[in-house]
């Protein structure tokens, strides 16, 4: 086996808060174990990291880890995996199409006394669309424990584009983007904004969505707030809006939504999935809306209220990527 530390790229703003990442390569053969680099063909990896305590949004207002550490640390080790071991140049920029993570044992999500926790990641990467020995996208299935504990299971599907093909999509993107609306960052008050509790939260700053409204058929729309100073933004991208900021955004919406409806304290609340695809990239300079539609009211398997949503997030004329979350009262 070789282990290797997984540290920020170098050239980019300071990463959110987080420790050092260790991942261990299971080789299935003497050349890889040597090499240090793999085939282009299925291969598996172990992932180990502390959950983070005292993030500035990630556990802020909760009992329970959320699904912000593994989501991260899913994609920061498939990226280093791609980069380091299949060879994918760095060039190539990477899209997420898709992501989900299911909580299958909420218990193993609560918090300790003192809030720490540790995450282990077993990681199976199978390369797709291999051209010259070099994959061009990467499917990614993950088993998750927490303190020993199965907690969970994630999936990812990541491409590789071409530079060339990477700048026509985002400049297609941005002209539907663009249209019907005023181009400049949408500033609000925070008495614009839902109450932290609201959306489980307990600082007004950490709140990123705002005031919607809800139609006769229960279906409510926010703006999701793309402040660049936000700590969600740090480490981040910076010219289209981060994954994380979409993360949170969905969850507030959710946790928001089902509060409204009845039956659903936001501050025991955790979601049992989020599932994501995305069709392009969230501008930070436009305004970005969320709706969501909420499915009935269903018992999870030991009788505690769960109800699922599906969030269409949408920026101008295009819709920018489609959201199913499960939101559960774990009390």
């Amino acid at each position: 086996m070789t282990q290797t530390p997984i540290r920020p790229q170098t050239g980019r703003p300071a990463p959110l808060p987080a420790p050092g990442y260790h991942l261990v390569h299971r080789p299935d053969s003497l050349e890889g174990l040597m090499s240090g680099t793999t085939a282009a063909v299925p291969q598996e990896f172990g992932i180990s990291v502390p959950l983070v305590v005292d993030h500035p949004v990630r556990n802020e207002g909760s009992r329970r880890h959320e699904l912000h550490g593994p989501v991260e640390t899913l994609r920061q080790g498939a990226l280093f995996v791609a980069h380091r071991y299949f060879r994918v140049p760095a060039e190539r920029p990477v899209v997420f199409a898709a992501t989900e993570l299911t909580v299958t044992e909420p218990d193993a999500w609560l918090r300790g006394p003192d809030g720490s926790g540790h995450l282990e990641m077993d990681l199976l990467l199978e390369p797709a669309d291999v051209v010259g020995g070099v994959p061009r996208g990467l499917e990614c299935r993950a088993d998750l424990r927490i303190d020993g504990r199965d907690c969970g299971r994630a999936t990812a599907r990541l491409v590789f584009l071409m530079p060339k093909v990477y700048q026509n999509h985002r400049q297609r993107g941005r002209v539907l983007s663009r249209a019907d609306v005023r181009q400049g960052p949408q500033v609000m008050a925070r008495s614009d904004r839902p109450q932290p509790s609201e959306v489980g939260r307990v600082d007004p700053a950490d709140v990123v969505i705002g005031h919607g409204g809800i139609d006769e058929d229960d279906t409510l729309t926010v703006q999701v707030l793309t402040e660049p100073g936000h700590p969600l933004h740090a480490g981040g991208a910076t010219d289209h809006v981060p994954s994380a900021v979409l993360l949170e955004a969905s969850r507030q919406t959710a946790f928001w939504h089902a509060a409204s409806l009845g039956g659903f304290v936001p501050a025991d609340c955790l979601l049992t999935e989020w599932a994501a695809s995305f069709q392009g990239f969230a501008e930070p300079d436009l305004p970005l809306h969320c709706t969501s539609t909420a499915g009935p009211a269903e018992r999870d398997g030991e009788g505690r209220p769960l109800r699922r949503f599906t969030l269409v997030l949408t920026q101008g004329a295009r819709q920018v990527g489609v959201i199913r979350t499960s939101v559960l009262q774990h009390c």
